[in-house]
C-alpha cells in the first residue's frame, strides 16, 4: 500500500474538516468573507470524494490488485488525476458554488472513478468467489450512484434546479454512495482483513438481505420528498432485511467473532471498536425507522439528517479507514500519541452527534434552540482537526522514519 498516497488523503480529510470548522464558525460569528452554500459544497465534496473515496480507493488497489497490476502506472496517472479534480473542487467550489470549473472538476472525478471501476473489475484478483462478489457489488453500486448526478445536469438543463425531483436526484447518489458503494466497499474489506468466510448458502442469504436493503431503504428518500405511504412501508421492510442480515452474520459467525480483534495492537483497537459500534448504532437507528412517527421526524428535521450523514462519515467509514491505514502498514507509531489523537477525535465525532440529535429531539418536541447550542457545536468541532492533526503528524514521523531506514 502506497504510504504517500494515504498521506495525501489524510490531508484532505484535514481540510474537509477545517472547512467544516468554519462553517460552525459562521454560525457564531458574522463571517463576511465566505459564501456559506458555496463552502458547504466543497466541505462535502472534499469529505466525500477526497478522504471517502479516495481512502477506499487506496485500500482496494493495496488488498485486492496482484502486484504486477497494481504496479502498472495507470493506477498511478489515476491517482493522482484524481486528486487534481479534487484539489479543484476545493477550490472552485467555495469561490463559485456549482459553476463551470467546479462542474468540470466533479465530472472530472467521475469519469476517473469509470476509469477506476474498470480497471479494478479486469485486474483484482479472482481468487474467493465471495470477496469478488462483494468487490463487484461495491463498483457497480459506486456506478449506479453516478447516475445521479447526471440526472441532476438533466433536470438543471430543463429549468428544474431546486425543484423536488432535482433533490431527489441528489439525494439518489448520496444513498447510493453511502448505502451502496462504501457499505459493500467496507463489507469487502472486512472479509478480506478478518479472513471471514461463511457457508456458501449462509453467505447468499446475508448477501441478499443486504443487497436488497440497500435498494429498498431508497424508499424514505421518496417517502420524504412524496409523502407516498406504499414508500415508508417499502422503507420498512428494507431495515428489516438489513436486521436480518445483521442477525444472520452473528448467528453463522458468533463463534469466532470474538476473536477477530486478537491480533491488532492497542494502538488500532480504538479505531476498530468505534467503527464496529457506531456500525451497530448505525443499523439500530435505521430499524426504528419502521415507526411511523420516527420516520417522520427523521425526514422532516434536517439537523437529524446532518447527524445521520456524520455518524456514516466520521464515525463508521472514517474510523475504519483511520484503523486500516494504521495496521495494514509497517509503521511502529507512538501507542500515546496515536490514544491521543483518538480522544481528541473521538471527542469531537461523540460532542457534535450528541449536540445534533439533541438539538433535533428539542425541535421535534418544540421546545425551541438549545442554550448556547452553536458555541458548544463550534468547540467540540474544533477537536476534530485536533486529532487528524496528531495522527497525520504521527503517520508522517514515521514515514519518514521509515524511509530513512529503507535508504540507509
Amino acid at each position: 500500500m502506497r504510504k504517500n498516497w494515504i498521506l495525501i488523503s489524510l490531508l484532505n480529510f484535514l481540510i474537509a474538516a477545517i472547512m467544516g470548522l468554519v462553517l460552525r464558525a459562521a454560525f457564531v460569528w458574522e463571517l463576511n468573507w465566505i459564501e456559506f452554500k458555496n463552502l458547504l459544497h466543497g466541505h462535502s465534496h472534499v469529505a466525500l470524494l477526497g478522504w471517502l473515496y479516495l481512502g477506499f480507493f487506496i485500500l482496494i488497489h493495496g488488498n485486492f490488485l496482484p502486484k504486477e497490476k497494481a504496479s502498472k502506472p495507470i493506477y498511478t496517472y489515476l491517482f493522482w488525476l484524481t486528486q487534481f479534480s479534487i484539489t479543484g473542487m476545493m477550490i472552485a467550489f467555495p469561490l463559485q458554488g456549482y459553476a463551470g470549473f467546479s462542474i468540470f472538476f466533479s465530472s472530472l472525478h467521475i469519469v476517473l472513478s469509470y476509469l477506476f471501476v474498470f480497471r479494478v473489475w479486469r485486474d483484482h484478483i479472482k481468487g474467493c468467489e465471495q470477496i469478488n462478489l462483494l468487490l463487484k457489488t461495491s463498483l457497480f453500486l459506486l456506478l449506479l450512484s453516478t447516475l445521479g448526478v447526471w440526472g441532476v445536469a438533466v433536470i438543471m438543463g430543463n429549468g428544474g434546479g431546486g425543484g423536488m425531483l432535482y433533490q431527489v436526484a441528489i439525494q439518489f447518489y448520496l444513498h447510493f454512495q453511502f448505502n451502496g458503494w462504501l457499505i459493500f466497499a467496507l463489507l469487502t474489506l472486512i472479509v478480506k482483513t478478518f479472513k471471514v468466510s461463511f457457508p456458501r448458502l449462509g453467505f447468499r442469504l446475508v448477501y441478499g438481505f443486504l443487497l436488497s436493503s440497500q435498494i429498498l431503504t431508497f424508499a424514505l428518500i421518496l417517502f420524504w420528498a412524496y409523502q407516498w405511504s406504499w414508500a415508508y412501508y417499502v422503507n420498512a421492510v428494507g431495515v428489516l432485511l438489513q436486521l436480518f442480515g445483521l442477525v444472520a452474520i452473528f448467528v453463522l459467525k458468533r463463534k469466532s467473532l470474538p476473536k477477530l480483534s486478537l491480533h491488532f495492537s492497542p494502538k488500532t483497537k480504538p479505531w476498530l471498536i468505534l467503527a464496529v459500534i457506531v456500525g451497530l448504532i448505525r443499523v439500530a437507528a435505521q430499524t426504528l425507522l419502521v415507526l411511523p412517527e420516527l420516520a417522520e421526524m427523521v425526514v422532516i428535521l434536517r439537523l437529524f439528517i446532518i447527524g445521520f450523514i456524520h455518524l456514516s462519515m466520521l464515525g463508521l467509514f472514517s474510523a475504519y479507514l483511520m484503523f486500516s491505514f494504521i495496521n495494514s502498514n509497517t509503521l511502529e507509531v507512538q501507542n500515546r500519541g496515536m490514544k491521543t489523537a483518538f480522544w481528541f477525535y473521538y471527542l469531537g465525532f461523540i460532542g457534535t452527534e450528541m449536540l445534533l440529535f439533541a438539538q433535533g429531539f428539542f425541535f421535534w418536541q418544540g421546545w425551541g434552540s438549545m442554550a448556547y447550542f452553536n458555541e458548544s457545536l463550534l468547540v467540540f468541532s474544533c477537536c476534530l482537526p485536533l486529532g487528524m492533526c496528531i495522527y497525520i503528524h504521527l503517520y508522517n514521523k514515521h514515514l519518514n522514519s521509515a524511509l530513512l531506514t529503507n535508504y540507509t
